[in-house]
């Protein structure tokens, strides 16, 4: 899917659990740090806090916690959006192309099945960093498409008027030839 430098790896089928756990530990974690911190920023800011090393240390690991913790929420927000329409990162910025044309709703099965498709159906092991996911990676199932939502048959339109127009004429010509044997 693509290239992380988070983690220095390349994204896709066989670790998208992982990586999508990672940015919800590492979430978690910034969350933690800025939690336990905040008591010794707020005696620092009073004046309480006496030891002039820990002040730098103090303002220094709340904010890169909270600059962490932003960054991360944006970046887990997107990707949580992307695994509920069940796309990928490219995919979100170029369709796939089906034999209908390009369809970037064409592995959209559902928000639980889309969920399932990367986390797996047990539910118990959606949190664990255990290999659960759905498929081989070289497949994946695909929304069915009706008739009329095919760009290829979308003007049937036009043909149920050639149509009629050609039974109508059709009648006619037996009509007339009902009455004229």
């Amino acid at each position: 899917d693509h290239r992380c430098p988070w983690v220095n790896n390349c994204i896709g089928f066989s670790n998208y659990k992982f990586f999508l756990l990672f940015l919800a530990y590492s979430l978690l974690y910034c969350m933690y740090i800025a939690a336990t911190v905040f008591k010794y920023f707020i005696k620092f800011w009073t004046g309480e806090l006496t030891n002039s090393r820990s002040k730098f240390h103090v303002l220094f690991l709340l904010f890169v916690a909270i600059m962490f913790f932003v960054s991360l929420l944006f970046l887990f927000g997107y990707h949580c959006w992307l695994v509920s329409h069940n796309r990928s990162t490219l995919e979100a910025f170029s369709a796939p192309v089906f034999q209908n044309g390009p369809d970037k709703n064409g592995f959209n099965l559902g928000f639980v099945k889309n969920l399932q498709q990367v986390f797996g159906e047990e539910r118990k092991l959606w949190l664990l960093p255990v290999v659960s996911s759905q498929g081989d990676g070289h497949f994946f199932p695909t929304r069915i498409l009706s008739e009329s939502r095919n760009p290829l048959l979308a003007n049937e339109d036009h043909w149920e008027e050639d149509g009629l127009q050609d039974d109508s004429q059709g009648q006619e010509a037996d009509q007339a030839w009902k009455l004229n044997p």
